[in-house]
């Protein structure tokens, strides 16, 4: 995620407003609400029984004249299970939002009142898709089956300041009434708000004071499934945007804001010797296109990217004194900048060494999808650069970091984009790597030993958007931190019990290169004798990772990061005095969800296994469902065929 700039400045409140509402919200006044009586009697959910816990009541006020938003959540809780809603995580961006004034309280069932006298900490979370924040986190006091717990905080940030706000009104958990409420800024500034997937007749309006207004009542439960489409896309929201313009017919619109987005770059490129200079120095004469292009992209790169810094407090800021570059020359002076910054600088090289480039602004897929119809500026909330090389167009993102030469980050990825130009730019799409440019490769060398457990070594490599997957996740994570999340990773394929040890750590700090490493693994009893006979699965490393899509009903359409192929190689050494009885028929299905090959090879006194998943698809609606559930129950039912080892002797019995 690139740093915050003057193009992306609206769109901070409305990621950090849903996380927020889509966890828990709140809004009032300096005291607690009454609790009535029936709300503590309640024993469960009469709107959805079983239920661990609901939302009792919730409110949102947001004020941009005086640059805060009151929240306010009370919750029921029935079960055991719902008392984990005692830990709360008040998630913000430090740089921008400033947590203030947080209470809470437990309020037990016989009408008790234990307030929350703690001080939260602050720590970071990551939400879905890889998304972090920093967040106030405590724990509610005693907190029991029947007790109602509630917490109000506020959200400030700098008045002069303005931002657009987005109510989520779905939470993962059943709301029984919510109230939402938006004071506008007053001056040159229009505010406008667009409904998506909000029931007929709830609509937000302008009352006489000029606060829009919303009441709902019975509002369900968001239910999460495995690979669906981002949730903030499927709850039902309110957006808001404040614009200058006007204009309501959407081709002129985003015309109208291609022009001014263009001249913003332009004023920050233009024609600068300081990077005629600096190509001059970069590129060699004799240089291949490409290898130019090359060069470039690394050399922008190399200046330090402030985008994936930690946020840095007051005094750090002070002592540090960096300064906000206000043109490319003036950035590689000072050798550091945001994201936004160095992708700019890029273009700036790539058109110094003659090629054609141009600045497009995307709209990033791991929060939303875009749509034109829509006229909010923050959709398009990204940089990449487009370049025309040896006659092909080229999508490139030096901005974001350890991206390698050729690829984009996954989210910007087959995405709408805008081409800036003088005339107001033209809509694009960015390309979409195939499977093959982001693998998963798993090369095993096991022996099987007399108590059937498997022992050996594993060498696992990750290319294209997995390997960037993967750095980014390790980018915060000290040396421990990262081992860890690649041992786990691949606790996750082998059975309960098994043991992993990292033997050979990756290049974090590449980006060209893959992610290999290579660990130790052993597996107990992974084979079942029956008799002079041994048992085995023929997938050796799928475990639980490839048992997708397990309900046959659904409520969303099928959602994939980008399209992905893994492929195992295994090779097994047999035990002295065992032999292959039966191997299983080689798998080779190729269907419009995907491609499943797998086969085994029996040489002597080894085994060798072939194994190769690949998908290529995105989106599939739900009328697909059925075909691609079918297709990942194949791969199952072919990775739990059976291999069959006999003992020698086993012949030679009457």
């Amino acid at each position: 995620m690139k740093r915050w700039s003057s193009f992306a400045f609206l769109i901070c409140l409305s990621l950090l407003v849903f996380t927020l509402t889509a966890t828990n919200s709140t809004l009032a006044g300096d005291d607690w609400l009454p609790i009535p009586p029936e709300e503590l009697a309640m024993k469960d959910n009469p709107a959805s029984p079983g239920s661990h816990a609901m939302i009792l009541y919730r409110e949102v006020f947001t004020d941009d004249t005086e640059a805060y938003e009151r929240h306010y959540v009370r919750i029921k809780i029935f079960t055991e299970e719902g008392k984990r809603h005692a830990d709360v995580e008040i998630p913000y961006f430090k740089e921008l939002i400033s947590p203030k004034d947080i209470k809470a309280r437990t309020i037990r069932p016989d009408g008790s009142v234990v307030n929350f006298e703690g001080k939260p900490f602050e720590k970071t979370v990551i939400k879905g898709r890889g998304i972090k924040f920093l967040a106030k986190t405590f724990t509610l006091p005693d907190v029991q089956v029947g007790s109602i717990i509630e917490y109000k905080y506020r959200l400030v940030w700098d008045q002069y300041g303005l931002y657009s706000s987005r109510w989520i009104l779905n939470d993962n958990l059943f709301t029984r009434r919510a109230r939402f409420g938006l004071k506008p800024f007053r001056g040159q500034f229009a505010l406008r708000w667009v409904h998506v997937n909000v029931p007929a007749g709830k609509m937000a309006r302008q009352e006489k004071d000029g606060v829009i207004r919303l009441e709902l009542e019975n509002i369900p439960a968001f239910q999460n499934e495995e690979y669906m489409p981002p949730e903030n896309e499927l709850k039902s929201r309110v957006d808001f945007y404040y614009t200058r313009s006007d204009e309501t017919n959407p081709q002129k619109f985003w015309k109208e804001q291609g022009k001014k987005l263009n001249e913003q770059v332009q004023n920050f490129v233009g024609h600068r010797k300081g990077v005629e200079q600096a190509v001059a120095q970069i590129v060699a004469p004799g240089d291949s296109p490409e290898t130019k292009l090359r060069k470039l992209y690394a050399r922008a790169q190399q200046v330090r990217n402030l985008s994936i810094e930690r946020a840095k407090t007051e005094k750090e800021q002070k002592r540090e004194k960096l300064k906000e570059a206000e043109n490319v020359e003036d950035l590689l002076k000072r050798g550091y900048g945001d994201g936004e910054q160095i992708t700019w600088l890029f273009l700036a090289f790539a058109r110094a060494a003659g090629f054609e480039a141009w600045p497009v602004v995307v709209s990033r897929r791991n929060e939303y999808f875009f749509n034109p119809n829509n006229l909010d500026p923050r959709q398009l909330n990204d940089e990449v650069v487009l370049v025309r090389l040896d006659g092909k167009d080229l999508f490139l993102d030096p901005g974001s970091a350890s991206c390698p030469f050729g690829l984009l980050p996954w989210s910007e990825t087959g995405v709408t984009g805008l081409r800036l130009d003088k005339e107001g730019g033209t809509f694009v799409t960015t390309t979409l790597p195939s499977s093959s440019a982001s693998r998963i490769e798993r090369s095993a060398t096991l022996q099987l030993g007399d108590s059937y457990a498997l022992e050996g070594t594993l060498s696992l490599t990750y290319t294209g958007l997995e390997a960037l997957r993967r750095r980014r996740e390790a980018r915060d994570e000290d040396d421990a931190g990262r081992r860890k999340l690649l041992e786990d990773e691949v606790k996750r394929w082998l059975p309960v019990g098994s043991t992993i040890e990292l033997k050979s750590s990756p290049d974090w700090a590449g980006a060209e290169q893959p992610v290999h490493a290579e660990f130790s693994i052993r597996m107990p009893n992974w084979a079942n004798s029956v008799g002079r006979r041994i048992l085995m699965p023929v997938s050796l490393l799928a475990g639980s990772h490839e048992r997708r899509f397990e309900h046959a009903s659904r409520l969303y359409p099928v959602y994939f990061d980008f399209p992905f192929q893994t492929v195992d190689e295994v090779t097994l050494q047999l035990p002295l005095g065992f032999q292959v009885g039966s191997l299983p028929e080689p798998q080779n299905r190729e269907t419009p969800f995907g491609r499943y090959q797998l086969s085994c090879q029996a040489q002597g006194g080894t085994l060798r296994f072939h194994r190769t998943l690949t998908s290529e698809g995105l989106l599939f609606p739900l009328q697909y469902y059925s075909g691609l559930r079918a297709f990942f129950e194949n791969v199952r039912t072919g990775d739990e065929q059976q291999v069959v080892l006999q003992s020698a002797q086993a012949g030679k019995n009457p």
